[in-house]
């Protein structure tokens, strides 16, 4: 295939394939197999240490087994109490309590009335049912968004409701820990939330990772940067007791519960490798604040998503890319191999980018390269079959395998419009004609000459593979056989080895007869003249699709199919066949400083120029 169709295959390739995915991408079908790259990448790249700044006081199983459920109004006091008594920034309880439980009420609404305590609340459900905390308590939501899968991915800070702004449970926390306002804004953008210096933006409607969910209100993607269990857990029990408190000084504290026969589990993308089943909402809340707080603190920057433009300009040039692999790398086992490497180390640097707070298409260009390297390999792949096939209509068993193989590495230079090129070469011709056949012929049966012929022709071209010929055409009751085609002999050594097979080959034939001979019986013995010349001739294609046959022609082949009727005058040698005889062109290719003893009397067709014969010795 030429240069300039292969970029057109390329061409056509990258917009197919790469259109396709585009759009796949913007109607949300990438979705899933997008999120579920998230998720891996997201826990490959997470700290195995817990998060920093906010600490985890769990109410587990043993606790609800003693003091029972909902927690008593009382415990839940005390261990506020205490955490705020040991210098903590804020406290985040992530128990409802619309009702009371217990003794201990009029403790635990004094404790909330702390500045510094955040009681979680409910947003108001598609029945209209909602979960509100005690008046004068300071409230944020606890609400998590969970995705189509299942899988919760995305933090929603805050709310418009009937009664104003509504605030998350982390993002009150964090404004409390940093001491900044909940509601700061981008000076240059009322709309935009700041955390310190930090504007961060929310997820806008069809966000590249988020196509099919409602992204109504403020939402963020969690980054998860820590591996399970997210935060530094302490037993309630501890710190109920007032066990080791010196810990949570000047930390920001999430109580929450961590039993598993009270339903605040979900399942978090830091599931998907660890084998643990889910993560306990306040480890999501701890995840949410301790993110909130490094924005502010400038040690995080919010992820971002590349616009379209840039999204769809990688996924197209990794459709190129993948499909240059397929059409450009010649031998089908590299461009696997480079496929894979390639798809790998794309994936890898795309990535990476994650971690620069950056969310390429990756799965989008890892199916382009994919999808582009297997349509071009398919395509490419056809092309070479109907390439073996035109090779194998035109040399059909002609050839030996080694040959074959030769004509195949190297049919760039050799084919053209899926047939054989025409050229000129330098060859040796072989050309070998079973004596007095047609007598024979006239005294056998017809079935019983033709099996008679069929034998040793096929014995000689079996012959002329082993020696690296090229069967040009059998003569009815002979064959042709050339050396130097159709893979050009251009040095004067490739010549001069052509002529030695040459050689080679016509003793090995007459060596064949000789065989074949000794086993005949009830049949007449062959007899052979074998013919030898070199020189210049064309060769190339002829006939029509369907039955074309590759052809050399020219003086060279004329004079050795002279030189072969010519042997008819010689005198048989001992073992009764005729001499091998060639010209002296060939013989001087063949060893250029023997003197050779030349035979006289074979005349050009000229009628007028006398061809040097010379009479192949036994051995040289």
């Amino acid at each position: 295939m030429p240069i300039w169709q292969r970029w057109v295959l390329v061409g056509a390739i990258t917009l197919i394939v790469g259109v396709t995915l585009i759009g796949l991408r913007q109607k949300g079908l990438l979705e899933p197999l997008e999120l579920v790259h998230y998720d891996w990448t997201t826990t490959f790249s997470a700290d195995p240490e817990p998060i920093e700044d906010v600490v985890l006081v769990a109410i587990s199983d043993e606790d609800l087994g003693e003091w029972g459920w909902p927690v008593p109004d009382s415990q839940l006091s005390q261990i506020i109490r205490n955490l705020l008594t040991a210098g903590v920034t804020t406290v985040g309880v992530d128990v409802y309590r619309d009702v009371p439980s217990g003794a201990g009420l009029e403790d635990l609404l004094e404790v909330l009335n702390d500045p510094r305590v955040v009681l979680i609340s409910k947003l108001p459900d598609h029945r209209g049912v909602q979960i509100d905390v005690p008046a004068g308590a300071r409230t944020g939501f606890s609400d998590i968004p969970i995705d189509p899968d299942g899988v919760g991915r995305r933090a929603l800070l805050l709310v418009n409701t009937q009664d104003g702004i509504s605030l998350s449970l982390p993002l009150q926390l964090a404004a409390t820990h940093t001491g900044q306002s909940a509601l700061k804004t981008n000076p240059d953008n009322p709309r935009l939330l700041m955390l310190g210096d930090t504007v961060v933006k929310p997820l806008a409607k069809g966000s590249n990772l988020f196509r099919n969910v409602d992204t109504a209100g403020y939402q963020i993607i969690i980054e998860y940067k820590n591996k399970l269990p997210i935060a530094h857990s302490v037993p309630a029990a501890e710190v109920l007791a007032g066990k080791g408190l010196e810990q949570f000084e000047g930390k920001a504290v999430v109580i929450g519960i961590t039993s598993h026969s009270v339903k605040d589990y979900f399942s978090t993308p830091l599931n998907r490798s660890t084998g643990a089943s889910f993560t306990f909402g306040a480890e999501i809340h701890a995840a949410i604040l301790q993110q909130l707080i490094d924005y502010s603190n400038g040690r995080l920057s919010p992820l971002a998503s590349l616009n379209g433009l840039f999204s769809s300009l990688i996924i197209l040039v990794s459709a190129c890319i993948g499909a240059c692999v397929s059409v450009f790398v010649r031998v089908a086992g590299n461009a696997v191999l480079v496929a894979l490497v390639g798809g790998v180390l794309l994936t890898l640097g795309l990535s990476v980018s994650q971690q620069y707070a950056l969310l390429a298409p990756v799965v989008p260009s890892l199916l382009a390269w994919t999808f582009g390297f297997l349509f071009g390999f398919a395509i490419i792949s056809g092309f070479s079959r109907n390439q073996r096939r035109a090779i194998a209509r035109v040399f059909s068993s002609h050839l030996s395998e080694e040959l074959s193989a030769d004509i195949w590495q190297q049919r760039k230079n050799l084919l053209s419009g899926g047939k054989p090129k025409s050229r000129r070469l330098f060859v040796t011709a072989l050309l070998a004609d079973i004596e007095g056949s047609t007598r024979i012929g006239n005294s056998m049966d017809a079935d019983d000459f033709m099996a008679w012929v069929a034998r040793l022709l096929d014995r000689l071209g079996e012959v002329a593979r082993d020696h690296g010929g090229f069967v040009e055409k059998y003569t009815g009751d002979g064959i042709l056989v050339v050396f130097g085609a159709p893979i050009p002999s251009k040095t004067q050594d490739q010549r001069k080895s052509d002529a030695q097979s040459g050689l080679q080959c016509a003793r090995a034939m007459r060596s064949a007869v000789i065989e074949l001979n000794s086993v005949l019986h009830n049949q007449p013995k062959y007899g052979l003249r074998i013919a030898l010349n070199s020189g210049e001739a064309i060769g190339g294609t002829l006939g029509v699709r369907g039955s074309m046959h590759y052809n050399v022609v020219g003086d060279t082949i004329n004079i050795a199919a002279r030189l072969e009727s010519w042997i008819k005058t010689l005198s048989p040698e001992e073992d009764g066949l005729q001499p091998i005889c060639m010209t002296i062109d060939t013989a001087r290719l063949i060893d250029a400083k023997l003197d050779w003893p030349v035979l006289s009397g074979l005349i050009h067709d000229d009628g007028a120029t006398e061809i040097p014969v010379v009479k192949a010795p036994k051995g040289c």
